[in-house]
């Protein structure tokens, strides 16, 4: 009888400080997200935050962008869901498609890189990842079924008439691009920009698990709830499909990123088998490079678009 209440206990023990705080974990993290612009965010609490800092100057690239005509559009991801984007059509034979990060809002997240890629020359389609704003989907994989979803957006950009296509990846988008980018021969994508981008999603959440003191046994449980529920292995990396790619990459990282090391920038740009450019921006936090050194970013992304665009 003893031996039973040990197994018992030995159960409950394991339900109590295993298992739900790992499902916990993984609800927190895969499950659809609810986005709000950075300035609904309660500013005393989030006074320290990187991004406060630069609030104004993206509300002005915002505007620009914003100017605009503007199209709300929608394609068929893989796996039958709406997918969702906002296309602003200059009439350009270019036209970038930006990726945003991790439960991001785009406009927050996108609007300097968009406001510049205008200026460049392209139509821009801003993307809604799957589970998060208007796209559909239960279940983020921050990147893992999004590199399905960047294919389904290069055919809809085809469709509409694009001869030239850039694909830029921001953070989670830059992995999502990155993991895709072994895919795109025989489409209309000319060139892609890695900004910000991690390693895999398993080295990410090891980052953040380290950085928020959450014990390291939650990590392989991860793995293990991901390929039970999303049918998605988190430790898979950019660089298994960068080092069989044959699209030209620049690869932009700042400095002083505290979210996705600038290593990663470095060690993706190693693998990347293709022509490829790399600039890392002294100072800049994370995706916001082309707002801390416009200069020198801008600079360095106009000269990689000039060798591949005409």
């Amino acid at each position: 009888m003893i031996w039973v209440w040990i197994a018992v206990i030995a159960a409950a023990l394991f339900v109590i400080f295993l298992l739900l705080p790992a499902l916990t974990i993984f609800l927190a993290v895969f499950s659809r997200k609810k986005t709000k612009p950075f300035e609904q965010y309660n500013m005393k609490k989030f006074k320290d935050h990187y991004y406060v800092t630069y609030i104004d100057r993206i509300a002005k690239k915002r505007e620009f962008v914003k100017s605009h005509p503007v199209e709300e559009v929608f394609t068929k991801s893989y796996d039958g869901l709406r997918l969702a984007a906002d296309y602003y059509d200059l009439g350009l034979s270019k036209t970038a498609i930006i990726f945003h990060g991790f439960n991001a809002e785009v406009y927050t997240n996108l609007s300097a890189h968009g406001a510049f890629l205008m200026k460049s020359g392209f139509n821009v389609l801003f993307v809604t990842h799957r589970a998060h704003g208007k796209s559909e989907g239960r279940w983020s994989t921050i990147g893992i079924r999004e590199q399905n979803d960047v294919l389904s957006w290069v055919k809809w950009a085809e469709n509409r008439g694009a001869e030239q296509i850039l694909l830029y990846g921001v953070s989670m988008g830059g992995y999502t691009v990155a993991s895709a980018s072994d895919r795109l021969e025989g489409t209309n994508v000319r060139a892609m920009v890695i900004d910000s981008g991690f390693y895999s999603v398993y080295e990410q959440m090891k980052r953040d698990t380290q950085k928020n003191h959450i014990p390291k046994i939650m990590l392989p449980a991860q793995v293990m709830l991901a390929k039970l529920f999303l049918r998605a292995d988190i430790r898979r990396p950019s660089v298994l499909s960068l080092k069989n790619t044959k699209t030209p990459a620049f690869f932009l990282h700042g400095t002083d990123d505290e979210t996705v090391e600038y290593k990663w920038a470095q060690t993706n740009y190693q693998a990347c088998a293709s022509q490829k450019d790399i600039q890392l921006i002294e100072g800049a936090p994370h995706t916001l490079s082309i707002l801390k050194d416009p200069e020198t970013a801008e600079k360095r992304l106009t000269g990689f678009f000039e060798k591949y665009f005409t």
